[in-house]
């Protein structure tokens, strides 16, 4: 066979194949290029709606109530849907149709999260009866663990982001109920009437809990306003009395095990997990070795296994409506609940958050299913060591804690106080709306801003801080959490009865 012919049958075959995987390649390409958008549209969508509720939180002095949150997340929730509608090139009305791939959000908060997702409606309307599935807003779900071994022990504990729970039920068959902050009580010293004197920081240093705060603020007339607070010495004392009760309870502990766990169906979580199976390990049992506020202790484990399954359980029950009766919304997308991953897990459990889910659209030759999560710090809903900023006497701008510059400017007799980001930010008026004026008015650090500074602060770095700074960490952080509004909050004076 000639050279040629060879050449023309090689042509004929390779040549349609080329073209062929070139199509496919650019199809391909195409699919990844236009996920890619969407992963975009919604991250910026719900970064939108995080700002919208950071906004609210700031200039809502009622924020913390029950009722006002729930209206700042539904404020949060419209920023959402208008701006992806945007973002997806619609408007006005467009928003249902864009919402109709939203099988759920999440918000997560301080001691339980919202869940916002398909609902079913039913009413009478000028004589007609109307039937259908929109999206609300439901009732908010509290980080719940419940421990049961008869009817005589069952005994619930809401949990919380940090080391505050709320304690109630039936113990020995009489009804208890306690809330308040759990504290390592080998780090704190007493005198001989009880009363918490220090307070063991990492390293050698001792915190003075006795020392009163001298904060400082200015008004809306712009005067600089003193005050004193004694909200860091009160966390302490009343933390060690509360974890004092709890520890010397035999009874309570001994319930409170994961043997013991009892899902949100009334089934025990042993029979559908062996991790749980003959587990009895003490979860309140607070010491050393179990120091509610560092994460390896088995309180802190148990303490996240719980809140995660119980995000994980309400989300597939909403999501299960969802598919159930999509085509009611307008889509018969048949969501799958992506896997989130061991880091996405460490923020939603450690943040208040918001997480937004998308699903069904046709994107290339693929259905789009992904989530966005996105943090918030700038919130009254919660204080951690990322929402904390320090102000130091005489200097015009305010630090992280591992700030260097921060280190340099101070000395053993340096003023430095702790106060969270949203008080740094501006507010409005309360006489005049349309004006706003700042509680603080230094400059936020270009060496934090620009370098982020993010690196956790671990013990060991925490070792090696100036004294005055770490009893500014630990009275700002005492301070914030005692002050800190909890919905979950039953008693005044903590007792349970034996």
């Amino acid at each position: 066979m000639k050279l040629q012919s060879l050449t023309v049958i090689f042509s004929i075959i390779i040549i349609p194949i080329t073209l062929i995987l070139s199509a496919y390649i650019g199809v391909q390409m195409d699919t990844i290029l236009l996920s890619q958008k969407y992963d975009t549209r919604l991250i910026d969508a719900t970064h939108d709606a995080v700002v919208a509720f950071e906004l609210n939180t700031v200039n809502n002095k009622y924020s913390t109530n029950a009722d006002s949150i729930r209206r700042d997340i539904k404020a949060a929730i419209n920023t959402f849907s208008t701006s992806l509608a945007v973002n997806f090139g619609t408007s006005g009305a467009g928003k249902n149709s864009v919402m109709a791939y939203i099988p759920a959000l999440v918000f997560t908060l301080y001691d339980g999260y919202y869940i916002y997702s398909p609902h079913e409606y039913n009413y009478e309307y000028n004589g007609e009866q109307r039937t259908g599935y929109e999206h609300i807003l439901k009732p908010y779900i509290h980080y719940t663990g419940r421990y049961k071994t008869s009817s005589n022990n069952d005994i619930i504990v809401n949990y919380s982001l940090d080391n505050y729970v709320t304690i109630y039920g039936y113990l020995n068959g009489k009804y208890v109920s306690c809330s308040g902050y759990l504290i390592d009580t080998s780090k704190i010293e007493v005198d001989s009437n009880g009363n918490v004197i220090k307070y063991q920081m990492p390293g050698e240093n001792k915190l003075n809990t006795m020392e009163v705060e001298k904060l400082r603020q200015r008004n809306e007339q712009g005067n600089d306003i003193e005050s004193d607070s004694s909200a860091s010495k009160q966390y302490y004392q009343e933390a060690y009395d509360f974890t004092k009760m709890i520890i010397n309870d035999a009874s309570l502990k001994s319930v409170v095990t994961p043997h013991n766990a009892v899902r949100s169906d009334g089934q025990y979580y042993r029979e559908y997990d062996g991790e749980f199976l003959n587990d009895h390990t003490e979860i309140l049992n607070i010491s050393s070795d179990n120091d509610p506020e560092k994460r390896e202790a088995v309180f802190t484990q148990h303490k996240r296994e719980i809140m995660k399954r119980s995000i994980q359980e309400n989300l597939n029950n909403a999501i299960k409506v969802y598919n159930e009766h999509s085509p009611s919304m307008g889509t018969n997308a048949n969501f799958k609940m992506p896997i989130l991953t061991d880091e996405d897990w460490e923020k939603i459990l450690t943040n208040v958050n918001m997480i937004s889910f998308m699903q069904g659209i046709q994107v290339g030759t693929k259905i789009y299913n992904n989530y966005s999560i996105v943090t918030t710090t700038a919130n009254k809903q919660y204080v951690n060591a990322d929402s904390l900023y320090f102000i130091v006497d005489g200097l015009d701008t305010y630090h992280r804690i591992n700030c260097p510059i921060l280190e340099e400017s101070i000395n053993n007799n340096s003023h430095v106080v702790g106060y969270k980001s949203i008080e740094l930010k501006r507010v409005q008026n309360s006489l005049d709306h349309t004006k706003y004026h700042y509680k603080h008015p230094e400059y936020a650090c270009y060496t934090c801003v620009v370098n982020s500074l993010n690196e956790e602060v671990d013990e060991e770095v925490f070792k090696k801080l100036p004294k005055v700074l770490q009893e500014s960490y630990y009275r700002a952080l005492a301070r914030e959490r005692y002050d800190l509004d909890k919905i979950t909050k039953m008693l005044k004076h903590y007792k349970i009865a034996n």
